[in-house]
């Protein structure tokens, strides 16, 4: 008697707020898609449902900030008793539409903190003398998330950053600005090398005859390719002008916001060409049901000829469950180049220091049209201050500390609405500014 050979089947199981539901739903589930992104903060999924048994309607019905954690899981895929999973991980329910005849309840949910505070809450604070490691896993640990981080060893100096907006937009910007990628997953937050994950080896390789027919799409920007990078900034507090450069040829990417120093700059540009290069080519595809190919990781396309045929990074894969068509996964992905690093980049920072004169001046080189003599005050002045915010710059939105006792005007040049002050009189007007001045402090503060 021959060997009855068992057929490859797929099943989709689904936890809901902590309850294993999978059997109960098994026959009303019209299909589930899982969106797995590389470059946004939280993968999504949506869930169709067939609504016509009453309990969906009564005590089923889904509710704002429930938590769906689903799995797909397949058998037999390869080889006769083998078992794969995707762990889609935790997702928190954010939007639903019910539609009738049929009758269907859509439920869209996304990987966020149990907490709406990592998108919603406005934040104002400045963080001083620390890492870009350090200021990710303190925000992971407000939401009591796990924290992974995989930068190839690497960690960045963060001297100032103001915060003004969410931890998540705020912590999105600051790995961009150093090529870095943020990923929220299985209630952990994630922070890696978007350029060190593409010089890892392709996970699989696909062969164009693997491809559904009609779905292979490629495109590239011929011109849109930067070779070279200029970096300028200058730092009114330090008194300094930083600039930094890389590469040749007739596209020059322009960069000018905070740097700490030459490294700082450096590591900024390196990241912000690369950002721009990112998708000069894209590629997408679809394919049947995939367990091995997932966002962050790299394939190798084989069989369209060389202009094409290469190791590509996965920018995002959905994967979704249809009751009619079955598992497909849709993979869009981007050419690797060559990228720019760091340590390929030259620059120098200038200090504008003056010369002392036996008659103290007290002129600043931060002084500017929007300047102007400060009323009732002049450099060197002593005032009184009690408890009196001090801002590290004269726009900084929040303050960085609070101080009191005896203080000297810097300069008496009022900016913006503020002084600068220094703690000794000896320090007055003395070059450079950065050394010199102990912050800003608001004109009506002073009295």
């Amino acid at each position: 008697m021959s060997k009855t050979v068992k057929a490859r089947h797929t099943e989709f199981e689904l936890w809901y707020n902590g309850v294993n539901i999978s059997a109960d739903i098994a026959g009303d589930v019209e299909s589930f898609t899982y969106t797995d992104s590389a470059s946004d903060v939280c993968d999504s999924i949506d869930l169709t449902i067939s609504a016509r048994d009453e309990k969906w309607r009564n005590g089923w019905w889904p509710q704002k900030g429930d938590k769906l954690h689903p799995k797909i899981i397949g058998h037999n895929w390869n080889v006769e008793g083998d078992r794969y999973e995707i762990d889609c991980g935790t997702f928190t329910l954010d939007e639903m539409q019910y539609a009738d005849n049929p009758q269907t309840i859509t439920m869209r949910a996304v990987a966020v903190p149990s907490t709406s505070d990592f998108n919603a809450k406005e934040r104002g604070d400045v963080w001083k003398n620390t890492t870009l490691r350090r200021i990710a896993e303190t925000i992971a640990g407000r939401y009591g998330m796990g924290f992974g981080y995989d930068c190839n060893g690497f960690d960045y100096d963060i001297e100032k950053r103001e915060q003004n907006g969410t931890d998540s937009s705020f912590l999105q910007e600051l790995c961009s600005d150093y090529g870095l990628v943020l990923k929220v997953y299985a209630n952990r937050l994630w922070v890696y090398d978007r350029e060190f994950y593409k010089s890892k080896r392709a996970v699989q390789d696909v062969p164009r005859g693997e491809m559904a027919q009609g779905t292979f799409t490629w495109t590239t920007d011929l011109m849109g390719t930067y070779t070279a990078g200029e970096f300028s900034y200058t730092d009114a507090d330090k008194d300094a002008d930083i600039t930094a450069s890389v590469g040749s040829g007739s596209r020059t990417l322009s960069v000018s916001q905070y740097a700490s120093g030459v490294a700082d700059a450096a590591a900024q540009l390196a990241a912000a060409l690369n950002n721009e290069n990112h998708k000069t080519t894209q590629m997408g595809f679809t394919v049947g049901g995939n367990f091995h190919m997932y966002s962050g990781a790299n394939v190798r396309i084989l069989d369209f000829g060389p202009n094409m045929d290469g190791k590509y990074f996965i920018d995002r894969v959905t994967h979704k469950l249809d009751r009619n068509s079955g598992f497909t996964t849709q993979i869009e992905t981007v050419g690797i180049r060559d990228a720019f690093h760091a340590w390929q980049v030259g620059g120098s920072i200038v200090y504008n220091e003056k010369q002392e004169t036996a008659t103290p001046d007290y002129s600043s080189t931060y002084a500017s049209a929007s300047a102007s003599a400060a009323a009732g005050g002049s450099g060197g002045q002593a005032v009184q201050l009690n408890n009196c915010p001090l801002y590290y710059t004269s726009v900084a939105k929040s303050p960085s500390n609070y101080v009191s006792g005896t203080y000297y005007l810097y300069d008496g040049i009022l900016v913006a609405g503020r002084y600068r002050i220094t703690n000794t009189p000896s320090r007055c007007g003395k070059q450079p500014v950065g050394k010199n001045v102990t912050g800003w402090v608001n004109a009506s503060d002073i009295g």
